[in-house]
């Protein structure tokens, strides 16, 4: 016979088990999030650290804030290869919605800094894999201690 304290437990019992699965389910860490894309592009007016943050946020944001492609490129110039690169994966992050960035994106990949021409060539290859056929890419970077 079913007692009613022992419908309360077995009631209790499921509410806590179905709570407990449905919010310990994986996590996609890198799936795009809501970003305030005007905001983040507001940022680019100020300091190198302003832009790498509003940067940084805008990647988070993946092809959402694709809106931010035209004021993402002129940053593919800027004076730090910190912002640079940045604005590259920025612009890796948004995927083929960042088509427009194609070209500077080339260029970029002359980039003195290294890493900074790898982010461009890793992010042409997100956006347009054709533009990128047949590129090899030379290991400049020397060994440590040498």
């Amino acid at each position: 016979m079913n007692s009613p304290r022992g419908l309360f437990r077995c009631t209790l019992l499921s509410i806590l088990v179905g709570g407990f699965l449905t919010g310990c389910g994986p996590k996609d860490e890198n799936a795009p999030k809501k970003v305030d894309v005007a905001a983040q592009v507001s940022q680019f007016k100020g300091n190198a650290d302003a832009k790498a943050n509003a940067l940084t946020e805008l990647a988070t944001g993946g092809p959402n804030s694709a809106s931010a492609v035209n004021d993402i490129i002129p940053l593919l110039k800027d004076e730090d290869h910190v912002v640079r690169r940045l604005a590259a994966y920025a612009l890796y992050r948004i995927g083929p919605a960042a088509k427009a960035a194609v070209p500077a994106l080339k260029e970029l990949m002359n980039d003195p800094d290294a890493s900074t021409g790898t982010t461009a060539l890793n992010a042409l290859q997100a956006i347009e894999p054709a533009s990128v056929e047949g590129v090899k890419v030379i290991n400049t970077t020397k060994p440590v201690g040498l």
